[in-house]
């Protein structure tokens, strides 16, 4: 009957031991950063602007700084126009 009490005491040294390396285990989740920094993002399309108010969007933020930088002055859906000095405002041609 002497032995019960050493293999209890050889089983909790045992799982002291082993107890931290089961907690880590359990506590350590997947790393799933990993896999989203491995693809890259598409690169948004630039915001476009209504500027004038009819409803149409003619303005395009291509710097992403919220104020537009290229405009479709012939409304054919493609810029036209740039703002190449930042003034907000399209540069004369």
């Amino acid at each position: 009957m002497k032995k019960l009490p050493m293999i209890a005491a050889a089983f909790g040294a045992a799982t002291l031991v082993a107890a931290p390396s089961f907690a880590q285990d359990a506590t350590e989740a997947p790393d799933e950063g990993a896999a989203a920094e491995a693809a890259p993002a598409p690169e948004p399309a630039p915001a476009t602007i209504d500027t004038d108010g009819d409803g149409t969007m003619d303005a395009w933020d291509q710097r992403g700084d919220g104020k537009p930088d290229s405009w479709d002055t012939d409304g054919d859906g493609a810029p036209d126009a740039f703002d190449q000095d930042g003034d907000g405002a399209p540069d004369p041609k």
